[in-house]
């Protein structure tokens, strides 16, 4: 089965490929655009036990899912796990050079704690802190990382603000993928 989802902005394309893998479909193929719906759409398949290869097919790129039994049911809630959630590139908002300040101790305090979120997640003007404009914010989200939290950055917001490639920390992700992580904790910090 081959999906056309050539021109569908994420998360598009993994609904389109999940709702099949879901239903039990095997020799899924899906037709996307660039790295960063592939990149998506591998995660999606390592998550359902169905990993993912890609090819050009183009100037686009062919995912293909291994064939095999969907594991579905993964996104458990689980008791006394949180996520942080950035969505702007400071914490309050009377003033930008405190709040900026604010959330680099925030991330600072998080990568020092013994109980570290399951997910750290930055979407609009929160992207802007996993651009290395801060080497501090970086280093602590490494840290992060290596005890286990995932770092989700919304790829749109990226590309809205003309950052893609000043990302420097963090996995290129998607709404369908933040959500997801929101649904899966049961917490969610927004600061």
């Amino acid at each position: 089965m081959r999906i056309d989802a050539s021109g569908k902005q994420c998360p598009i394309p993994v609904i389109m490929a999940k709702k099949e893998l879901e239903a039990g479909a095997q020799d899924v193929e899906i037709v996307v655009d660039g790295q960063t719906q592939v990149d998506n759409l591998a995660r999606l398949g390592d998550a359902l036990g169905r990993a993912a290869e890609s090819e050009a097919f183009g100037d686009k790129f062919l995912v293909k899912f291994a064939n095999g039994e969907t594991k579905v049911g993964t996104n458990v809630s689980v008791a006394d796990t949180y996520a942080v959630f950035f969505n702007t590139n400071a914490i309050g908002t009377n003033n930008s050079e405190l709040g900026g300040n604010l959330a680099k101790m925030a991330i600072f305090t998080l990568s020092e704690s013994d109980r570290v979120p399951s997910y750290v997640l930055f979407m609009n003007e929160g992207v802007k802190l996993v651009t290395g404009v801060e080497p501090q914010i970086v280093e602590n989200l490494n840290t992060l990382i290596e005890k286990g939290t995932k770092v989700l950055v919304c790829g749109t917001c990226l590309n809205f603000y003309g950052l893609k490639d000043e990302l420097k920390v963090g996995t290129v992700s998607n709404m369908y993928d933040i959500l997801g992580a929101m649904q899966e904790v049961s917490k969610v910090i927004k600061l």
